[in-house]
Formats: C-alpha cells, structure tokens, sequence
C-alpha cells in the first residue's frame, strides 16, 4: 500500500497521468469547464487540490469554445473518450457553460456515468442565451436547444443522479439556468459567478457532495 501511494504522489507531481493507480473505491472525476479557455491553466491548478484525496483520479477535459470553426459534436467526442478510458463508471463535473455539456453526455452514456455535479451550471434554457454567443461561442449557442430537449426527457432516475450548485446571487448564470427538477442541488449565497466556481472548486464540493455515494 506504501508503494501505491509513492505512486500517486509521483503521478500528482507530474500532472493529470493518463496511467490509473487502482486503489480500493477509487471515484473518477471527469472535469468540464465553461468559457474562458484562458482560464484552463488556473482551473487545472485548482484540481490539483482535489488529488489530495489519494482514492480520486481527476481528467480535465479541454473544451475549446473559443473555436469558432469546431463543432460541439467534436467537442463532445473528447468527453466521450474520457469516459471510455475508464473502467468504473465515472462522476462528471460541468462548470457554467461545460453544465450543458454534461446533460448531452449523460443522454448518450448513461450507464456509464454514476453522477453529474454541475458548479453554476448553465444547464437549460435555450432561449436565455445572449446573443453574442453566436458568434464568440457558436457551437455552444447552437446545441441549446438540444440539451433543452435532453433535460425535459431526463428519467426520474436520471435526475436522481444530478446535483447542482448554484448561488442565489449569480448574475451570470442565475439559478433559474442551473436549476432542475427532481434534481439535488446545493445552494451558495456569494456574489459572482466566478467567485462561486472558485469557492466550489476550492472547498471541492463535488467531492464531497459524491463522497458517500457508490
């Protein structure tokens, strides 16, 4: 058991391993983030945080939403390689806008996904998105209306197996976007949106909110 987590240290120094250390009730954390690629670099370092738990693995997933020209199939199947690279089933993480993308992933792999936390998760409503992500955002824009779709058709079950968080005082993504019914959800009151995402991704909330769950 020394050895292993020797390992996991190593692995911790090194970055985001590819390679998995089976460790007993081992949770695997397939992280989403919203707009602002340039904010990447800041996001993994926070992750790096949630690693102090030697029986988490964690696997950012870059969503370039930035690229105008790439579609959100594209960025989809990137998600869906990081759910096939692992053998248990997996617990998805969306912050903000990556919230949309974790219903579109739990419609095609179900089975696969244990749980769906999204952090200020922009989860619904089509309707409600600015325009000007037309055009800075395109492929986000553009699949709205299908993940409204997916979140009306989601199973008593399905929804079982989500929770969000989300503040009462977010201006950017209001609870009303994030919220779903039949879904658990944990309510912030702090001011700013990146400031709530900051405060979950610090206090790993959705560590803790899975913590007990198989």
């Amino acid at each position: 058991m020394l050895i292993v987590h020797i390992l996991s240290l190593l692995y911790l120094r090194l970055g985001f391993s590819a390679f998995p250390i089976y460790l007993k009730t081992v949770k695997h954390y397939i992280y989403i983030p919203g707009l602002g690629d340039h904010f990447d670099f800041l996001r993994k370092l926070i992750l790096r945080i949630w690693w102090q738990n030697a029986n988490t693995r964690v696997t950012f997933v870059p969503m370039r939403w930035a690229d105008r020209h790439e579609t959100y199939e594209a960025k989809y199947q990137r998600v869906a390689a990081a759910i096939k690279a692992v053998d248990n089933k997996v617990i998805l993480v969306g912050e903000s806008a990556g919230g949309a993308m974790t219903m579109f992933a739990l419609s095609r792999h179900p089975k696969e996904i244990d749980h769906v936390v999204t952090i200020c998760g922009y989860n619904h409503d089509a309707d409600a998105v600015h325009l000007e992500h037309k055009t800075r955002h395109p492929a986000f824009y553009r699949i709205m209306p299908a993940v409204d779709a997916i979140v009306v058709q989601l199973s008593k079950e399905e929804r079982a197996r989500i929770t969000t968080i989300y503040s009462t005082k977010d201006t950017i993504v209001i609870p009303e976007h994030s919220r779903i019914e039949g879904a658990q959800a944990t309510v912030l009151h702090t001011s700013g949106h990146l400031l709530n995402i900051a405060r979950a991704l610090l206090g790993r909330y959705p560590l803790k909110l899975t913590s007990t769950k198989k």
